[in-house]
């Protein structure tokens, strides 16, 4: 690519670009993160960047919406330099960006979010009713079913990244950038998000959209952009690239097959349900045994985490029988699943499976502290040896065991979440969404994890609204809805349309 800078804008025949960046550099401290890039992006297109967990991704974002200053080069804004040194500076001039981890007061109603610093007031009090009113339509014009006046938090993760997105929709944007915005989403609602950004697009508002998926990258895009180790590797329209191409300029290798899947003969059952019911799931019988994943797949709602948050302890079960190894089993809180034996890798890695303040090794140890422990104190060599052992078996991406969790990326927090559960040596894991906001080649890593515990005599349930990794990894696949257990699929898989249709009701 060549390189760009004003003098050469100006002169371009061409339209000008929104947004220009001049060898645009980032270091922290010994950490190149991001390398010299030059990149355009143009009024009005839709232009995805593509790369493994730790790319430069999150740091270009971050350059662009002023939350880090840049080492060095040059950000051109409608061919003038522009500092972007703050967020403030960065929304002035029309750029938002809905991040991956929905950033905002999930406390507050939906409506007061979206107002969030421009509140409606009169004689100093808040107009709750106005705001109410005026955030209904405009999720109802934007598309969004959602109510306005809901309290955040009660909203699934899913609805709360359209809240995000509502929320930057409608603050002046020229220059969105979309961070893994369909992770946590359902069909219904990625739809109503698609159906958005080609609104936008319409009104010449460029979109930065970051994905793994890449078949939304082909769907949505105008040109790709890959990042590899902080470089930037290449530019090209969509139309002139294709999934293989892409992948191999993203991890500098290629893969001849994402779900990787090593066919396990099953043996001893492990777990057994017979009529579970509970909060938001009724009458769901299933059975695990070791060497097998069985799939749980359903819209966001359907009752899939209700029913394995009851299995785990943390929802009490209002009916029917859990049986480990054969026999009936209580499992009336988190610690009963846990000495049984069994794990559970949450939706919310950031929520639910880390201490973020904390470092990666004491993440790792947490389920076995009780392990490393010499009379009342914990072995300092031991603590380490776990730790360092289980950071190399999963390949853990961080500057040393004590640096915080929150310092890594998403596909390294979450292989901190998987391998504290493998240092326990549990016999059931529950994977809630694990590959959510991941990258290709750490997907791949996972599912290697998954054979791992399979050829060791674990089993797995797998829950994710990701039709296309259920199909393809699980050896039983239940369909739920609306709490209930519909369909079940074996070896002879319905077509995906088949099962897609049973999720929905069609």
């Amino acid at each position: 690519m060549t390189n760009i800078d004003s003098a050469a804008i100006a002169s371009s025949a061409s339209p000008m670009p929104l947004l220009a960046l001049h060898k645009l550099d980032k270091r922290f401290g010994a950490t190149h993160a991001l390398k010299a890039v030059d990149l355009i992006f143009e009024a009005g297109e839709i232009h995805a960047i593509v790369g493994e967990n730790g790319a430069g991704k999150s740091t270009l974002i971050k350059l662009l919406t002023g939350v880090h200053v840049r080492s060095g080069g040059e950000i051109l804004w409608e061919g003038k330099p522009v500092a972007l040194a703050t967020p403030q500076e960065a929304i002035d001039h029309g750029i938002n960006a809905v991040h991956q981890e929905v950033v905002l007061c999930r406390h507050l109603t939906v409506a007061a979010n979206l107002f969030l610093g421009d509140e409606r007031t009169r004689f100093g009090l808040l107009k709750h009713v106005g705001m109410e009113r005026a955030a209904q339509k405009i999720l109802d014009d934007i598309g969004f079913s959602l109510p306005a006046g809901a309290i955040l938090s009660s909203l699934t993760i899913g609805q709360q990244q359209l809240v995000a997105t509502a929320r930057a929709a409608m603050r002046g944007t020229k220059f969105l950038i979309f961070d893994e915005p369909t992770a946590y989403l359902t069909r219904q609602e990625t739809q109503q998000l698609f159906a958005l950004i080609g609104r936008l697009k319409a009104q010449g508002i460029t979109i930065v959209y970051i994905s793994h998926r890449l078949e939304e990258v082909f769907q949505l895009a105008d040109r790709v952009s890959i990042l590899r180790d902080g470089n930037l590797v290449s530019t090209q329209r969509v139309a002139e690239t294709n999934e293989e191409q892409l992948i191999t300029g993203m991890i500098n290798r290629a893969i001849d097959q994402i779900h990787y899947k090593e066919h396990i003969p099953f043996g001893q059952e492990i777990v057994r349900t017979e009529h579970l019911s509970g909060r938001g799931f009724n009458n769901i019988s299933v059975r695990v045994r070791a060497g097998e994943v069985i799939g749980l797949y359903g819209l966001i709602g359907a009752g899939r985490s209700e029913f394995v948050q009851s299995l785990y302890g943390r929802f009490a079960r209002t009916g029917g029988q859990i049986y480990w190894n054969g026999k009936p089993v209580e499992i009336r809180h988190e610690r009963d699943a846990i000495k049984l034996g069994i794990a559970l890798v949450p939706e919310s890695r950031r929520d639910q499976g880390l201490c973020l303040n904390l470092g990666v090794g004491f993440n790792i140890n947490l389920p076995i502290f009780h392990r490393l422990t010499r009379g009342v104190m914990i072995s300092r060599k031991a603590e380490t040896g776990a730790a360092d052992g289980q950071i190399r078996g999963v390949q853990i991406k961080a500057a040393s065991r004590e640096a915080r969790a929150s310092s890594l990326s998403g596909g390294n927090q979450q292989k901190i979440v998987v391998g504290k559960w493998l240092n326990h040596g549990a016999k059931l894991f529950i994977f809630d969404e694990p590959t959510a906001g991941v990258d290709v080649g750490t997907k791949v890593e996972i599912y290697k994890i998954f054979a791992r515990l399979l050829k060791e005599g674990a089993g797995i349930i797998l829950i994710s609204s990701y039709l296309p990794e259920v199909y393809d990894l699980c050896d039983t696949l239940h369909v739920f809805r609306r709490g209930n257990l519909v369909a079940s699929h074996t070896a002879e898989k319905g077509a995906p349309e088949t099962i897609l249709a049973e999720a929905i009701g069609a």
